[in-house]
């Protein structure tokens, strides 16, 4: 395995091991959650969705000259997110959320802000954003007995994010090939930032 990956992979086990030790993600798992706690989670949700298809499809903009490969692998993501993102919204509307605005919270803005700089800047950490998320949601959707509420989105991903693990760990074989020691450094340190983010951002909501 190479260096990249077996990074990414550490953190994708790092960052499993914190969210289900959170008692929500516990309960979630089990199918015992509350109302309460599952709009909490599933905003979350909404939010990792809806500021990653805006990170992604900047990254994809930002690399079309310099990886034409890459570039369409981060739209194809950036499409999917969209769609992902939309199906989270739906089930928040069903919940009976009718004032939805993720960027009413600053630590939104935050987050937003500094996964755009990173797009802008070294799109190749958006690779490692979008390598821990997918992951991460490959192996945990699976586990989450039905819920009493909307739960498309948790559906959706159960079904589809084990596929969506293999290819991004295909485009990080692929991709790795021409990295430098520090640009794999950088991308997994930007990846585990990233998790801690949406740890916090979600530890706020109330």
């Amino acid at each position: 395995m190479k260096k990249l990956e077996s990074l990414l992979d550490t953190q994708v086990q790092t960052y499993l091991h914190r969210v289900k030790n959170k008692e929500e993600i516990k309960n979630l798992v089990s199918g015992k959650i509350t109302w309460k706690n599952y709009a909490r989670l599933l905003f979350t949700f909404y939010i990792i969705e809806f500021l990653s298809q805006r990170a992604v499809n900047m990254a994809s903009i930002n690399t079309q000259n310099s990886n034409p490969y890459l570039s369409k692998r981060f739209h194809s993501c950036a499409q999917g997110e969209l769609g992902h993102a939309e199906i989270a919204l739906r089930d928040l509307r069903n919940l009976g959320e009718k004032e939805i605005n993720p960027f009413c919270l600053e630590i939104v803005r935050k987050y937003d802000e500094f996964l755009q700089n990173a797009a802008d800047q070294f799109p190749l950490a958006i690779l490692g954003h979008s390598y821990l998320f997918e992951n991460v949601s490959g192996l945990l959707f699976p586990e989450i007995e039905t819920v009493p509420y909307p739960s498309m989105f948790i559906e959706v991903h159960a079904k589809e994010d084990p596929i969506h693990s293999l290819a991004i760990k295909k485009t990080v074989r692929k991709v790795e090939e021409n990295l430098s020691e520090e640009e794999i450094e950088r991308i997994a340190q930007f990846s585990k930032e990233s998790g801690d983010y949406l740890i916090g951002l979600f530890d706020s909501l109330d």
